[in-house]
């Protein structure tokens, strides 16, 4: 059959020896603590065979919803690169070549050499008629990447990864009223964007909120465009006056896919993966005129960043 080739590539600085890095990329009894994909599904069934390190060590995992595959290691360069076969099994059948790379840089914490920069490549293909995928599918996995190497990161330089997700099913949401700033960037800059939203909201002196949310009305992973607003939401309709700098909006009471993230917001798209990939695998249908959200339940000045909690909604169809 005719097939369509797709290549791609994420890199990240982490502030550890490349020996160091290249010990825990090469072992794969370490990578549930960072997977992008067993995240999603913690209980998925993992089995490692062969010694770490070497040509030969694998892993298998046979999951409900992130699916059925091995990764075997086919060659390792010191110092350089660590080379993979990867096979799908379910929940289709397909064949990719992937490695990771590493170079010695410059600390960003002590200046000095003792930093590595790792790149996670892919090199796979599509059957033809599914051409209309590739660019889709590049970013998905591009996107699966970049999480899986935000999580390898701060799992060797600080031994734990803040970030853990849970399903609570389709749930009853609360109608609400929101007033808040929109505003168009592109998906790497969301932080640099949305966090100075919600002190412009408190300093416009609004009334305290029932809830503090950000509603996502566009988000395209292919291009990397996406449009959000920050807003304080009431459950009543508010008898003050809108600022005319703000926008404001109203969501009925709906149904939501509810996903809880609990930890650092800089690994809220753990969440949001979760989310999207549950909705896809229980066939659930998007509400056409209520963007998905998410709703923060506390704040980093009451809580320790491991106790962040989340949660991320997609409205349904009734």
């Amino acid at each position: 059959m005719f097939s369509i080739g797709f290549s791609l590539s994420r890199s990240i600085v982490i502030n550890r020896p490349i020996e160091q890095v290249m010990q825990n990329v090469g072992d794969f009894n370490h990578w549930n603590a960072w997977s992008p994909w067993i995240i999603q599904e913690p209980d998925c069934p993992v089995e490692v065979s062969g010694e770490a390190n070497t040509v030969g060590h694998s892993q298998k995992w046979q999951g409900d919803r992130i699916g059925t595959g091995k990764i075997t290691i086919t060659d390792i360069q010191p110092n350089q690169k660590i080379a993979y076969d990867l096979v799908f099994l379910a929940p289709w059948k397909s064949q990719s070549k992937t490695q990771f790379t590493f170079e010695s840089v410059t600390s960003s914490e002590s200046g000095e050499g003792s930093a590595t920069k790792v790149s996670w490549a892919m090199q796979g293909s599509l059957p033809f008629f599914l051409f209309f995928m590739k660019k889709m599918m590049t970013a998905m996995i591009g996107s699966d990447y970049a999480r899986g190497l935000s999580m390898l990161k701060e799992y060797i330089e600080t031994d734990t990864v803040l970030s853990k997700v849970d399903i609570n099913g389709i749930k009853p949401q609360k109608g609400f009223h929101y007033v808040g700033f929109r505003h168009k960037c592109h998906i790497e800059n969301i932080k640099e964007t949305m966090g100075p939203v919600f002190q412009q909201l408190i300093d416009e002196r609004l009334p305290l909120p029932d809830l503090m949310l950000t509603i996502s009305h566009k988000f395209d992973f292919v291009t990397g465009e996406c449009e959000l607003t920050g807003a304080f939401a009431y459950h009543e309709k508010p008898s003050f006056d809108v600022p005319t700098n703000m926008v404001f909006g109203e969501y009925p009471a709906h149904n939501a896919l509810e996903i809880n993230h609990t930890g650092s917001y800089s690994h809220l798209s753990n969440g949001w993966a979760t989310a999207k990939h549950y909705q896809q695998f229980a066939k659930l249908k998007s509400a056409k005129k209520l963007a998905d959200y998410e709703v923060y339940r506390n704040a980093p000045k009451s809580v320790a960043e491991k106790d962040l909690l989340t949660t991320i909604l997609l409205p349904l169809r009734d």
